[in-house]
């Protein structure tokens, strides 16, 4: 068997390493287009499914394109932004700025001659990032619909909430009581829940991730209630 020097065995892992970063470093470049299209076509299929529209990723330029009329841009105070490129605003991101650089997306609908408004969401569940999306009727204050997902939720349990028998019940509550005061969606565990119109049940089992998501309504549509209060009806 043929001994190799330790100078010949370095300089062959380093060459190996070098080469391998170069294959990784080009097959990212190369899919990162891939990926960004990908995520695009995810993010319409999630707004087209909170207004009860369920398409596959094959039809959901063509259906978003049908359904979506615009996609605007406001600050904190609940005035429109111009010249922001919408979709390359990510909440988590804006969510984390200060308010004078807030930037918060949102998208106007017009279904069966209806309008909507639906506003992203982004919070913290029990293991992981928990996001979504929430459709308002014409009045923005009553849910037309909603589609929540998660990344590492325990199945079963938090994992629930992207289901469609936890997020159904969640159509035609309010935002706004009688008074005209903000009060987003309770989520209570159960045996506390009464049926009203601002509380649904929380998942059995699920009471810790289901708590996060009534604090990811809480502060991801409060961002949004400058914009709400000028413009509901």
């Amino acid at each position: 068997m043929r001994n190799f020097s330790n100078t010949y065995i370095y300089v062959f892992a380093g060459v190996m390493v070098l080469v391998v970063a170069a294959v990784l470093s080009f097959t990212s470049l190369t899919l990162k287009p891939f990926q960004a299209k990908n995520v695009e076509i995810e993010t319409k299929r999630n707004i087209l499914s909170s207004l009860g529209i369920e398409v596959m990723a094959a039809e959901a330029e063509a259906e978003y394109a049908k359904y979506i009329r615009e996609a605007l841009a406001v600050d904190a105070s609940g005035e429109v932004v111009k010249g922001v490129v919408v979709e390359q605003l990510v909440m988590k991101e804006e969510l984390a700025k200060s308010d004078q650089d807030r930037r918060l997306p949102l998208y106007r609908a017009v279904k069966d001659g209806v309008s909507y408004t639906v506003f992203p969401v982004y919070g913290k569940g029990l293991w992981g990032p928990i996001w979504g999306y929430v459709a308002l009727e014409e009045d923005l204050n009553t849910l037309a619909g909603v589609t929540f997902a998660h990344a590492s939720e325990t199945p079963g349990l938090g994992a629930e909430i992207s289901e469609k028998s936890f997020q159904l019940p969640f159509v035609g509550k309010q935002l706004f009581d009688a008074s005209g005061s903000f009060v987003s969606i309770a989520v209570l565990k159960p045996g506390s829940y009464t049926p009203d119109t601002h509380s649904v049940d929380a998942i059995s089992g699920g009471t810790i991730t289901s708590k996060a998501l009534e604090s990811m309504l809480q502060q991801s549509l409060g961002s949004y209630l400058k914009y709400i209060e000028k413009n509901k009806k």
